[in-house]
């Protein structure tokens, strides 16, 4: 076979090394994705174990000691909190016939200015009204049925992806054990593929990685708790309904930047505005919204995740969409602790190049004194 030949065959070769992998690694993207949810979970939880191990404790008992904890403190939580909840659902109900009320009168008002009549009595009026003012609802209507479509058809088209995703978070708990008991042999195994001219500079790209996962996913779920309360706490004193679930959402949901302004604030507002049928209520909420977001801006997110760890809100969301758009949900749950890991890589690269361009100068510099 002659040079050309071979080099071509090489190319081919590589080429196909390549484009395998990464078919197998893209049509196999749920799975992979539910494993590293699954290393996520165990990693967070590995130093609990660990901590338990050193009190002569083994692997597998503290696992189990440490399931069994968390069982016992979520339906505390739910022991709790469900007829917190029940009692805030069952006021809202009861307030339901006023609401409904007050956005009849608000639907009037728009009817009249809109088409200069008074709004229909009944639900047969209205809807021979409609059809008698169809062109002027026609633009409308336009607007709103094709979003609309395309969201029934979304769902449809959606419901195999949500089964296999739920088939993938089932197996999540089974591999969180299996993780966590053979963790320490996992983390050795690793360590003895790396060739022995890099380990170094290998393990200390992940030591680096470690420390910043292990401050943003436990900083980040504490700042989530902390902006529950304060959002919880808030809403009860300025009477909003449902003030606990809309503070345990708006909190949770600062996980994604400004995502809290949209399922927390926005349902607030409105509750608040039906409710209190007055504008100052709505006022003392979005000032609660604005003091608790500056508050976590300025005092609590650099406290409890640190400033060094800190991603850019812009990342986030640009991490966020990427994710959810290759992965779906669990692209979502892993957008941020990606961007994490990417962005540690980021800055170990730009230290160890400035580290070279210093020596460079340095040997430059002592050239020029020669």
């Amino acid at each position: 076979m002659s040079q050309p030949d071979r080099t071509a065959l090489r190319t081919v070769g590589y080429i196909a090394g390549l484009a395998i992998p990464a078919y197998l690694g893209w049509a196999l993207r749920s799975l992979i994705c539910s494993l590293l949810l699954a290393w996520l979970v165990a990693y967070a939880l590995n130093p609990v174990v660990s901590k338990l191990e050193r009190l002569r404790i083994g692997r597998t008992a503290g696992i189990v000691i440490l399931t069994v904890a968390i069982t016992v403190a979520g339906a505390t939580v739910v022991f709790l909190i469900v007829p917190v909840i029940q009692e805030e659902l069952g006021a809202l109900f009861s307030q339901l016939p006023n609401y409904f009320s007050t956005i009849q009168k608000a639907l009037a008002t728009a009817w009249e200015r809109t088409f200069h009549e008074r709004f229909p009595s009944d639900w047969q009026t209205l809807f021979n009204r409609l059809t008698r003012n169809a062109s002027s609802l026609k633009s409308i209507s336009g607007l709103v049925a094709k979003p609309v479509g395309n969201i029934i058809l979304g769902a449809f088209t959606s419901i195999l992806n949500l089964l296999m995703w739920l088939l993938g978070v089932a197996i999540i708990p089974v591999v969180v054990f299996y993780l966590l008991r053979d963790y320490d042999r996992l983390i050795e195994g690793a360590k003895q593929i790396i060739p022995q001219a890099r380990r170094e500079a290998t393990l200390g790209l992940f030591r680096d990685i470690d420390r910043t996962l292990g401050q943003l996913v436990r900083g980040q779920l504490l700042v989530a708790l902390i902006l529950s309360a304060l959002y919880g706490t808030g809403l009860f004193v300025i009477g909003v309904p449902l003030a606990v679930v809309l503070g345990i959402v708006s909190g949770f949901g600062n996980i994604i930047p400004y995502f809290s302004l949209v399922i927390g604030l926005l349902p607030s507002l409105t509750l608040a505005a039906i409710h209190f049928k007055d504008w100052i209520h709505p006022l003392y909420v979005l000032l609660l919204f604005a003091s608790v977001q500056t508050l976590d801006a300025l005092l609590i997110t650099p406290r409890v995740v640190g400033k060094r760890v800190g991603l850019h809100p812009l990342l986030v969301i640009l991490a966020l969409i990427v994710g959810g758009q290759l992965l779906g949900i669990l692209g979502v749950l892993l957008a941020v602790p990606t961007a994490a890991v990417l962005k540690v890589i980021v800055q170990r690269i730009i230290r160890k190049r400035q580290g070279k361009l210093s020596e460079e100068g340095s040997e430059g510099g002592a050239d020029d004194q020669g």
